[in-house]
């Protein structure tokens, strides 16, 4: 799902947020100014056509991918040689994977409120409907931004 994308036609530099997993895999276009464009989790056996299918959408809204942000848990080291094949000259950086997911779950109750008679309910008692390895991928994306991109 596209975000906020056509509402921004200055919006040029982005970074890709990837949550890596044994079965899955989150993945995160985020703005430079830590807008989220796109959230999503693919299956982590499919992740390289993944990440090619998505480079051909960044060039084809004509974005400029800064950077790879990467949680260092799970499975990391085995996906940085597949992340320069797909993203030759496009820098990788991992971040501290730490407590992500429970950032990510309250991230997503942030962008999706429950509505209706869900939000009489504390959200501390409802469980998020989609995996939340997307929304760790935008904390992670978020905390390299924030820790000045490059200190990371």
């Amino acid at each position: 799902m596209w975000y906020a994308l056509e509402q921004r036609s200055e919006l040029t530099e982005v970074y890709l947020g990837i949550d890596p997993g044994r079965d899955k895999t989150g993945l995160a276009l985020v703005a430079a100014d830590g807008s989220v464009l796109r959230v999503e989790v693919v299956p982590t056996e499919t992740l390289e056509q993944a990440l090619r299918t998505r480079l051909g959408v960044i060039r084809e809204k004509e974005l400029r991918l800064e950077a790879v942000i990467m949680g260092d848990g799970t499975t990391s080291g085995e996906k940085e040689a597949m992340l320069a094949r797909v993203f030759p000259g496009v820098p990788v950086h991992l971040v501290d994977e730490y407590n992500t997911t429970m950032e990510g779950r309250e991230l997503y109750w942030e962008m999706n409120p429950p509505r209706g008679w869900r939000r009489l309910i504390p959200l501390g008692l409802q469980v998020p409907p989609v995996p939340l390895d997307g929304y760790a991928a935008i904390v992670q994306v978020r905390r390299f931004l924030a820790a000045g991109r490059a200190s990371c």
